[in-house]
């Protein structure tokens, strides 16, 4: 009798390349735990009860795309723990960096900071088995609940000009920042540095100039966020 071929998330994957799609999930995953806490915090500044909510409910949905990620780790027969813990170091250097002075700075950190985040974890994920992707692609969704964020922060401008200015150094500082920290994150872990080349599987990896492409549309991408909150890029 034959036996049916295994319908297991990542049944079809090798080893190598389960490592580093493991690693890959575990970045993310750690991310959006770092964001529930960020933005559970900056509810507890916020006095406006709107803003509040909000803040609260984007908290809630990094959660729950926290645990998304760390049952897809699960069933790839990783640890969620051992998958985060190596890129704990870098993240939290990089909060330490960027912390924001006040809610204002916080919440231009939540759109701009988390923006370019997800963005870059979307464009890895194009290295990735379709299963592992469209998971990474529901965790890396920005939601509705950011267009809060922008009106907040359009509001403060307009009731005080000066505040453009530092806002919009500070969304410079926080998309160099993230973008050297993704960079590094990306070649630090030899699993998943081949998985993104394509060395560890029949996919077709990110070559230089592919990879030049990608910071490319980061690059605009951002810039399309400082315009909606009315900073310039």
């Amino acid at each position: 009798m034959s036996e049916e071929p295994s319908t297991k998330p990542g049944s079809t994957l090798g080893d190598r390349e389960r490592e580093g799609v493991i690693e890959l999930l575990g970045v993310i995953a750690y991310g959006a735990i770092s964001g529930f806490t960020r933005l559970a915090a900056d509810s507890e500044l916020s006095k406006d009860l709107g803003l509040k909510t909000a803040l609260a409910g984007m908290a809630v949905d990094e959660f729950a795309k926290h645990e998304l990620l760390v049952t897809h780790i699960r069933e790839l027969g990783g640890d969620p723990m051992e998958a985060m813990t190596p890129f704990v170091p870098a993240f939290d250097s990089f909060h330490a960096r960027t912390a924001p002075r006040g809610l204002l700075e916080g919440l231009v950190k939540a759109y701009i900071g988390d923006g370019i985040a997800n963005d870059f974890f979307r464009e890895i994920s194009a290295f990735v088995d379709d299963e592992s992707r469209a998971i990474i692609a529901q965790a890396a969704g920005d939601g509705r609940r950011t267009e809060v964020i922008v009106d907040a922060v359009r509001r403060q401008i307009r009731a005080d000009r000066h505040l453009a200015g530092p806002l919009a150094l500070w969304g410079r500082r926080l998309v160099g920042e993230a973008l050297s920290q993704g960079q590094l994150v990306a070649g630090e872990r030899d699993a998943l540095a081949e998985l993104i080349l394509g060395t560890s599987h029949s996919r077709p990896g990110a070559g230089l100039e592919e990879m030049g492409a990608i910071m490319q549309r980061l690059t605009d991408a951002h810039q399309q966020r400082m315009a909606r909150l009315g900073l310039s890029a």
